[in-house]
């Protein structure tokens, strides 16, 4: 009733992917949850934008309140690739966080100032007290207390994916400074088509790999791996 539908209980019986989801070759959607895309969006793009996009997209709508306001990205994956850019077109000074040395490269392509290896005390250390806001697109094991602790006063953390274990840290930094830790699901209708105008103004794409839809076994072995490079978009020929 409030226009948030993707918050709803019921959000498991609400989507369009029963009984063949994504792998249908034509389905019907209720009206009010399809969007016109803009003339120069390749609809590759639009498919990974539509979901990974406005998953990000929508909590720096929500907190990143001022230009060169200083953001952390954890994690230079599926989400964060997007993350980076938009953060990026929004002003922000963007420091990227992976546990993967050889993502650097690509996290500074994106539009990262700084790389930081999560992995090393040291590295952390470079930015105690020092980020705005923090967006957490991981799912690997990382030390939560130094995530925390690289927030300044009344800085946020903003979990967007799902850790594959449960979360331990020493709270003491997060009371004194007055920090937060929130979470953000995809996001509402309104936000879904201004992100898609926002990617295009900003030239703002997804990595997306094309794959023919006769090969979706060997796309879900490439995702399940760590294969993909970020995203792989599945291609029906039409006939």
């Amino acid at each position: 009733m409030k226009g948030e539908e993707h918050l709803c209980d019921d959000i498991g019986n609400c989507g369009t992917w029963k009984p063949y989801g994504g792998f249908s070759s034509s389905i019907v959607a209720d009206s009010r949850f399809t969007y016109p895309l803009p003339d120069d969006l390749p609809p590759g793009d639009a498919a990974v934008l539509m979901c990974a996009g406005v998953s990000v997209y929508a909590p720096l709508k929500r907190y990143v309140d001022h230009v060169g306001m200083k953001v952390g990205v954890i994690g230079v994956g599926g989400l964060g690739h997007l993350a980076i850019q938009f953060a990026k077109a929004m002003g922000c000074e963007l420091t990227a966080i992976s546990s993967t040395p050889e993502k650097e490269e690509e996290a500074r392509k994106f539009g990262s100032d700084d790389f930081i290896l999560a992995g090393d005390p040291d590295a952390m250390k470079r930015i105690s007290f020092g980020l705005d806001l923090l967006l957490y697109t991981s799912h690997s094991k990382d030390e939560w207390t130094s995530l925390v602790n690289s927030l300044n006063t009344k800085g946020r953390l903003v979990v967007i994916g799902f850790p594959d274990e449960p979360v331990m840290l020493d709270p003491f930094e997060l009371v004194v400074h007055q920090m937060s830790i929130t979470g953000s699901l995809i996001g509402n209708r309104s936000t879904m088509q201004e992100m898609l105008i926002f990617a295009q103004d900003h030239q703002i794409k997804p990595e997306v790999e094309l794959m023919p839809m006769d090969q979706v076994n060997e796309a879900i072995r490439k995702v399940k791996a760590n294969e993909a490079r970020y995203r792989i978009v599945l291609v029906r020929e039409i006939t």
